[in-house]
């Protein structure tokens, strides 16, 4: 607990310090607009649902009406970044379903304490039921990396459902806190760790885990253009009841630039992994990898990602998984901005932690997509679409399609 005061209080104290000092811009800082920015948009729309509920009991279509709120708030500094989102919505709807609502909290602040460590420190917290927030695409300003971290450009859709939480209610809450300490010129050390806390809710099921994972990485670059290192993570993760599951992960990382405006990332390595019931323990040994690649421009950015999980923490218990997925975004012409978004999450050998259930291999897809035009100072218009499927052995939920037109209005700054 004092480490976590200790860096607390180093990182408000360069929230609220002059930019006047020594330390010049990060790589990073100096790609960004630096300035701050606050705004909060109100919208609202009218739309229709072939699931909205993505149940298996209840999967009527239904028209809906919709309203939300989006707060955003950034500061960018030679020093600092600071990011604060939150995002509120209530879908009533015009059958049987009544009012579903979804919040997701999101800030982050990173500083540089001296001229070589940089720390940082960010929260999230959401609710959703059904997954609901699994198709908004709620955008936040691209700012810089946290540090220790690739530049990508910030995901267009909140972290998605496992195969069991999508179909109930979800609460998930984490915190993390890490730095970067540059030990000579081309050799960094980068540090993280936090508590993250998921929670499940259903007519038929109640489970919740609580993970702690922690991270420490070295870095090297190698030229202007390529960064090679590794890195070892570890995850306890207690389930309620007796289950537990502890995983560590030795990778070799790297970056490289391949042109001016594209970026290859990933890591490589092995996952040991225990599962403990409370009576028997079981040990598995698997591959551990992921890859990223990116593209920005001064109108548009595209990221494809692909990772391999030994096993990952789903709120039914652990399960090797397969995922992808892609975003897209570019701005059309001076008023109009096209949003695109997609994942797909494979899940296999699960094993579960609920009495009396078990669980298959399955698939989990979702997209979305989002058209806005800017068509008064403070006044924008567009179509939300969204597109979710879970396939598993035994019988499915029907399909979800999701579409609606909105109207949105700024408050503060216009971008």
């Amino acid at each position: 607990m004092s480490a976590f005061i200790i860096l607390t209080a180093a990182l408000a104290a360069q929230a609220t310090s002059p930019t006047t000092g020594t330390t010049e811009p990060t790589e990073a800082t100096s790609e960004y607009k630096t300035g701050q920015s606050t705004y909060l948009d109100i919208e609202g729309g009218l739309g229709y649902a072939t699931n909205p509920q993505f149940s298996l009991a209840s999967d009527h279509d239904s028209g809906f009406g919709r309203i939300s709120l989006h707060g955003v708030h950034t500061r960018i500094s030679a020093r600092t970044t600071t990011l604060v989102s939150a995002y509120a919505e209530n879908v009533s709807y015009f059958s049987k379903y009544g009012s579903d609502q979804s919040l997701d909290f999101y800030a982050r602040h990173d500083a540089a304490v001296s001229e070589k460590l940089r720390l940082f420190g960010d929260l999230d917290a959401s609710y959703q039921q059904g997954g609901q927030l699994d198709t908004r695409i709620i955008g936040i300003p691209d700012v810089p990396p946290l540090p220790g971290t690739p530049g990508t450009p910030p995901d267009l859709l909140p972290p998605g459902s496992d195969f069991l939480s999508v179909t109930g209610k979800e609460y998930r809450l984490a915190v993390h806190v890490g730095g970067q300490l540059s030990l000579a010129q081309n050799d960094d050390l980068n540090f993280s760790s936090g508590v993250e806390r998921v929670v499940f809710r259903s007519e038929a099921t109640d489970t919740s885990y609580t993970a702690i994972p922690v991270s420490v990485g070295y870095d090297r670059r190698i030229n202007t253009r390529t960064t090679v290192g590794a890195r070892i993570s570890a995850e306890d993760t207690e389930y309620n009841g007796p289950s537990s599951l502890r995983t560590i992960t030795p990778q070799v990382t790297a970056t490289t630039q391949l042109s001016e405006r594209l970026t290859l990332s990933g890591a490589l390595g092995v996952s040991f992994a225990r599962f403990d019931d409370g009576l028997d323990a079981n040990n598995s040994t698997g591959l551990a990898a992921e890859a990223d690649l990116c593209s920005k421009t001064e109108h548009s950015h595209f990221c494809g990602r692909v990772s391999v999980n030994n096993e990952l923490a789903t709120v039914a218990g652990p399960s090797k998984s397969i995922s992808g997925g892609l975003d897209y975004a570019t701005q059309l012409d001076a008023n109009s901005t096209l949003q695109l978004s997609a994942d797909l999450n494979h899940y296999s050998s699960p094993i579960s932690v609920v009495t009396g259930q078990t669980f298959s291999s399955s698939n989990y897809y979702r997209a979305a997509a989002a058209y806005t035009r800017h068509f008064g100072h403070r006044w924008f218009g567009g179509v939300n679409l969204s597109a979710r499927q879970l396939t598993e052995d035994g019988p499915d939920p029907k399909a979800d399609f999701n579409g609606s037109l909105f109207i949105r209005y700024r408050f503060g700054d216009v971008q």
